[in-house]
């Protein structure tokens, strides 16, 4: 049996792989020569992100007003929506008016006659407790008398008057009723209370101050 060509197929194949390689490293070399080493690869770069959207500028705040109270920038759409909805009112009703009308004129040198005040703004707690402070102004901050009679040369209210129209019969009411006839009798402070109809008469409350 003839193995010859079986011995011989390794030796044709490791020469048909050198001419290969051969070939190879002949196109590489005349590809250097014309064209440069080639350029090496580059490192694996992940693709550059998206940038973000840009940012609306923020707002121009006007600048603060001097005698607003504070010092905080006021921006218009804070308060431009309740600024439309406001309308002029009449401060007192008739029998307000016409009630105001008797105590100026009975109430004598040094005093005058005030409408429509915050008991606040001439009482106050003073109390230890900073927290029971608070609660308590907090009882009083929203609620304001008919009238008072104030001292002219102490700027002090001496005399409260108090109109009781149809309203005051209601619970919620007289609740209130009675926090501002404890509140008046605990700083000494008269509070006269007129229903309807009744007759107008603070002359004999308060004496007239000194020319």
């Amino acid at each position: 049996m003839d193995i010859s060509h079986l011995l011989l197929a390794p030796v044709r194949l490791a020469v048909e792989i050198g001419v290969v390689g051969v070939a190879v490293v002949v196109v590489a070399g005349a590809w250097r020569r014309r064209h440069g080493h080639p350029p090496a690869p580059r490192p694996f770069q992940p693709a550059p992100s998206r940038p973000a959207p840009p940012q609306p500028p923020p707002p121009v705040l006007p600048a603060p007003v001097a005698d607003a109270g504070f010092s905080v920038p006021v921006s218009m759409a804070d308060y431009g929506w309740a600024v439309r909805l406001y309308h002029p009112m009449a401060l007192m009703s008739e029998w307000e008016r016409r009630v105001l009308s008797i105590l100026v004129a009975q109430a004598p040198r040094g005093y005058y006659v005030c409408p429509q005040v915050r008991l606040a703004d001439f009482m106050a707690p003073r109390g230890p407790d900073r927290d029971a402070n608070r609660q308590a102004f907090f009882k009083i901050a929203s609620k304001s008398i008919d009238f008072v009679v104030v001292h002219v040369q102490s700027g002090t209210v001496v005399l409260g008057i108090e109109l009781d129209d149809g309203t005051h019969a209601h619970p919620e009411r007289q609740y209130r009723d009675g926090l501002v006839d404890a509140a008046f009798a605990h700083i000494g402070i008269a509070l006269l209370r007129f229903p309807p109809g009744a007759r107008v008469d603070i002359s004999g409350y308060f004496r007239a101050a000194p020319a």
